[in-house]
């Protein structure tokens, strides 16, 4: 092998060791998750104009389906240097739950739609259009499919549907009381972290304001951010969407 060859490899393994080493300094350094979330019912007139030009034409579309809505939900920061935003909606006739998510930061604004099929505590279906996927793991017995190719309520019900009849296994959707849905969301949303923590990926700052990642949790989530890693996760995520799609004649 030419002596450039052997530099050019030598570089190259450089590289990829210093980034095994700065990604999970970077990602542990940067990363906080609020330990409590406090889901605070707002008028849609009181959202930002980007939430609101993002969110009203769903929910109609979603009501079209069955689901009414709950309440507009100001979520704060979940996240360092988010704002999160939801329209939580339910139906009571399929005992099914539904949001339309709105998350900016400095770098960026998304948005995307989600079905929620809630059968146990730890049996629960959810698809969504969000493309970004997060740092550590999904709770067990919590299957999160994301397709963020569909953009119409329909398709993406469609195929929740058939997920959740799949992965059930045999429960039956629940929702809570009526008057219930926010403290329960809170419930839900603020189990992920407790479950990270128990599982050594995360742990509660002094504060006891914010979670935070652990070595553990900051080397696996840097080093899944680290290529070719996510070009694999994301081919091999690419090629279970396209055989479920296909099944519903949505082109991938």
């Amino acid at each position: 092998m030419p002596a450039i060859a052997y530099q050019a490899l030598f570089f190259i393994l450089c590289f990829y060791g210093i980034l095994l080493v700065a990604a999970p300094v970077a990602l542990r350094i940067q990363f906080r998750w609020r330990a409590k979330v406090f889901p605070r019912a707002v008028p849609l007139g009181s959202l930002p104009a980007a939430v609101q030009a993002f969110m009203a034409p769903r929910v109609e579309e979603f009501s079209l389906w069955g689901f009414d809505l709950v309440a507009y939900l100001k979520l704060g920061e979940m996240a360092a240097n988010t704002q999160a935003f939801m329209a939580l909606l339910s139906n009571p006739h399929t005992n099914e739950w539904a949001d339309v998510s709105f998350v900016t930061s400095p770098a960026k604004a998304r948005g995307y739609i989600e079905f929620v099929t809630r059968c146990a505590e730890d049996a629960q279906v959810e698809t969504n259009t969000n493309p970004t996927a997060p740092v550590l793991f999904p709770l067990p017995g919590h299957h999160v499919a994301r397709f963020p190719q569909i953009r119409d309520v329909l398709t993406l019900y469609r195929i929740h549907r058939k997920l959740a009849q799949e992965r059930s296994h045999g429960f039956g959707p629940m929702l809570p009381p009526p008057g219930q849905e926010i403290v329960e969301l809170q419930r839900r949303l603020e189990r992920y972290a407790a479950w990270q923590q128990s599982r050594g990926y995360m742990y509660l700052d002094a504060s006891g304001e914010n979670y935070r990642l652990t070595w553990k949790g900051a080397i696996l989530g840097g080093w899944r951010s680290i290529w070719p890693v996510p070009l694999l996760r994301n081919g091999s995520m690419r090629i279970r969407k396209a055989a479920i799609l296909r099944q519903f004649g949505t082109a991938d």
